[in-house]
């Protein structure tokens, strides 16, 4: 029997000493884990969901009621594993169909290293904003895109950080895109208001970023292509799969039901489904029927004169997203028992009585923003809670919920991608094969974004004020 989180309880919450000392222990398991012994994330998230829970019970809360806890944040992220377990499945049947190896040897017919990242990264610009969803960018043309990076000698790490800032760029900006409308929902705001506002941090941000990738490429074109690398990745790809443009329709179809708002679940399934007929039309010649249907669950494997193919294309698959997703129900329900024990809005509340201008405002929003998606590892609750915590504070300094609603997003959306145990993070990693630390350098757009937000709140730009007469409006 678990604890039951419809049953009205008291308002209990951890001391302000206690809720520092949980943040400390976290501080020394994460720096212990990650930095020191190089412990596996899963492991040190376990550990640290231990350390929390043993906070709670100090602070009075009852193990039952610290199981149930962490049962609603697992609940909380049912659907995420869901998703990443059809995203697993919708590689593994794009890759064993051929989708895949198609994009990437036309991909490495057509593009240079002189257009390639800034081509890619508008493309991503593009399809993300059309479908509002980064994870559809990410988990199709992204992974092409890899592959056509490493037949260009680019830098894994900068081709991964090119798909990620693109991808965000629709994820953040496009009224389509669920935390776009969470964020306008959070701060009272509506959508078209907020994604107004978002244009003064994420056009810029845009801009530059496609700057800094062309100068990038610059220094790739400036070294003599070796052909005989593409020719030879080519060659690969030939050898072991019917290249058919025919097999580009499928893509298509899935940003076709990306944009008519299909339900997650069933486009991704459709997918891989009609990957799954596509191998069998075209790849028959070269695969049994038992390992194109095996691609769903155990993902896609090859063993190629060519390590760089063999570690693009040895993926996919349910089995494959398994290690993110234990990661995303540990990090997710260590999230909601610190939510819910008190330590975050302990710690929080307390930001929140030193701020005492517009600049520390803003920068309070961005570094609560970042505290959260660290402790919670999740852009939702770094977007709701951050929200909800400083949603008074902005009408307290007469600052529009607008530039709030924006700020969520330059920080509850962006951070998410740049820490590795992030829900989001774990995504990227296990979709494009690239750590978080490796990419997140050349990640343009999810760094820009912040420090544009933080130099407009110390020089006063875009930083929009209510009048008085909206300001006896919300207060009636």
């Amino acid at each position: 029997m678990t604890y039951d989180s419809n049953t009205k309880t008291d308002n209990r919450q951890v001391s302000f000493k206690m809720a520092l000392l949980c943040m400390m222990a976290l501080a020394v398991i994460f720096i212990g884990g990650f930095g020191i012994f190089k412990i596996s994330t899963q492991v040190v998230f376990l550990l640290s969901v231990v350390a929390a829970a043993i906070v709670g019970v100090i602070s009075g809360f009852s193990l039952k009621e610290i199981d149930g806890f962490f049962l609603d944040g697992c609940r909380s992220v049912i659907m995420a594993a869901m998703i990443l377990m059809s995203v697993g499945a919708v590689i593994g049947s794009w890759i064993v169909s051929g989708i895949v190896p198609t994009i990437i040897y036309y991909g490495l017919s057509i593009l240079t290293p002189t257009t390639f990242l800034v081509a890619s990264f508008l493309i991503c610009c593009l399809l993300s904003f059309f479908t509002g969803s980064s994870y559809s960018a990410i988990s199709t043309l992204g992974v092409a895109f890899m592959g056509i990076g490493i037949g260009l000698n680019i830098n894994p790490g900068i081709t991964a950080g090119m798909i990620v800032s693109g991808s965000v760029f629709g994820d953040k900006l496009s009224p389509f895109s669920d935390s776009t409308n969470l964020a306008a929902a959070v701060s009272d705001t509506n959508v078209f208001d907020h994604v107004r506002s978002m244009l003064y941090t994420t056009i810029p941000a845009m801009l530059i970023s496609a700057v800094l990738y062309f100068i990038i490429s610059m220094r790739y074109s400036a070294a003599e292509l070796d052909m005989t690398v593409i020719n030879n990745i080519k060659a690969v790809l030939n050898d072991n799969f019917n290249i058919n443009p025919i097999l580009l329709i499928v893509p298509v179809f899935t940003i076709i039901l990306a944009i008519k708002k299909v339900p997650p679940i069933i486009a991704l399934i459709s997918s891989a489904l009609l990957g799954t007929l596509a191998a069998l039309i075209f790849q028959s010649g070269n695969y049994s029927f038992k390992v194109i249907i095996n691609a769903l669950g155990n993902g896609f494997s090859i063993n190629s004169e060519i390590p760089e193919i063999n570690k693009l294309l040895n993926r996919g698959g349910m089995l494959g997203m398994m290690g993110a997703t234990a990661l995303a129900f540990l990090a997710v329900g260590l999230g909601e028992i610190l939510q819910r024990i008190g330590v975050l809005s302990v710690v929080l509340n307390k930001m929140n009585k030193i701020i005492h201008s517009n600049a520390a405002l803003i920068v309070s929003t961005l570094i609560m923003s970042l505290i959260i998606t660290i402790l919670c590892a999740s852009q939702y609750i770094a977007i709701i809670l951050t929200g909800q915590i400083m949603k008074n504070a902005y009408s307290k300094f007469k600052v529009k919920k607008t530039v709030l609603s924006r700020t969520l997003e330059d920080g509850g959306t962006i951070f998410a991608y740049l820490v590795p145990w992030s829900t989001t993070g774990v995504f990227v990693t296990g979709v494009l094969g690239v750590e978080v630390f490796s990419y997140a350098p050349f990640a343009f757009f999810c760094i820009l974004c912040p420090i544009i937000a933080t130099f407009y709140a110390f020089t006063g730009i875009a930083i929009f004020k209510e009048t008085n007469a909206e300001v006896e409006s919300e207060s009636n």
